[in-house]
């Protein structure tokens, strides 16, 4: 399988007011980024949320403040 040395996502937030949905920033092959967002029934999901609650992010759509 190859590997791919660089960062795909760079950033994941969830957005104030919705829940079940995670924002992200990828970055695209020319060396742009690109906005997207992911729901609760893609596997992504399931990755991005991992990566946010082991960095204690609870973000606006908890209903907690963030630091």
């Amino acid at each position: 399988m190859p590997h791919i040395p660089d960062r795909v996502i760079l950033r994941a937030w969830r957005q104030s007011g919705e829940s079940g949905r995670i924002h992200y920033v990828a970055a695209k092959a020319g060396g742009g980024e690109r906005r997207l967002y992911v729901d609760e029934s893609s596997a992504l999901y399931t990755v991005l949320e991992g990566h946010l609650l082991a960095q204690s992010y609870t973000g606006p759509a908890s209903g907690k403040p963030e630091e």
